[in-house]
């Protein structure tokens, strides 16, 4: 993959700093003036570390596949994210997801795109998860995509959006149980055959919870005659940490 230095991304991030310089942000993490994100949230985020699952990406004590997979595997081949849905990353999805702070989804794919650089996957496509149009419209953007676009300028892959979309509207997975997260987005999505045929597709979202959302979007676009699916979110909800997160259900959609 390309290095972060090439042109478009050099742009788009030029952008951004240009608007710190002109409105200068609060950390999303902590609120400290002076950065989007600071030196102090990114240390003191919980990084998903190996071993882990290898296909869902979820903590586990060995390597290999973990009990769900094994039982009843995923259609995308793997997933993983950067963080635990938890401290600081939590509360910076939730100002980039509900208090309009777009701005963090350039900062906050920083570490999605070394991640990626590491993982080494054979991407050709870069396709964030499409939001309803009703839940996009109450919002002005996708947050998913905020992570998304500057992953694909730094690496050098190609982005396209359009390529997956929402078959049909869904009610928020927050609350749900796992069969009923599977259940609420079976089918809910479609894939643009011409766009995705042949190719290895890389999803993005902001949080995994169960998987759920991805293995539908996977499912979407494997239907669609993708080669491979593989999916990347910044934070990822783990079971014994979620429970005791004041209000951490609230971005739970995946």
């Amino acid at each position: 993959m390309p290095e972060s230095g090439n042109l478009a991304y050099g742009l788009y991030r030029a952008f951004w700093i240009g608007l710190d310089w002109l409105y200068p942000p609060r950390c999303g993490g902590c609120g400290q003036r002076g950065g989007r994100w600071c030196a102090n949230c990114q240390r003191s985020s919980r990084a998903i570390l190996p071993p882990v699952c290898t296909q869902c990406g979820q903590p586990q004590s060995r390597p290999g596949l973990c009990p769900r997979c094994q039982q009843t595997p995923y259609a995308f081949t793997a997933l993983r994210s950067w963080a635990v849905f938890a401290g600081p990353v939590r509360r910076a999805l939730h100002r980039l997801k509900y208090r309009r702070d777009v701005a963090l989804g350039e900062a906050l794919a920083r570490p999605l795109i070394d991640m990626l650089r590491t993982l080494r996957w054979p991407v050709d496509l870069v396709v964030p998860v499409p939001l309803g149009l009703a839940r996009l419209a109450q919002r002005g953007y996708n947050q998913s995509a905020l992570l998304a676009k500057p992953l694909a300028l730094a690496c050098g892959l190609a982005y396209q959006p359009q390529a997956l979309r929402r078959a049909r509207e869904t009610r928020s997975q927050v609350g749900l149980s796992a069969a009923s997260r599977r259940e609420n987005v079976s089918g809910a999505f479609q894939a643009d055959r011409q766009s995705v045929s042949g190719k290895v597709i890389l999803v993005m979202d902001d949080v995994a919870t169960s998987g759920a959302t991805l293995d539908a979007c996977a499912s979407a676009l494997l239907q669609a005659e993708a080669r491979r699916v593989y999916c990347l979110t910044l934070a990822r909800a783990i079971q014994q940490l979620s429970t005791s997160q004041g209000d951490a259900s609230s971005l739970m959609d995946g």
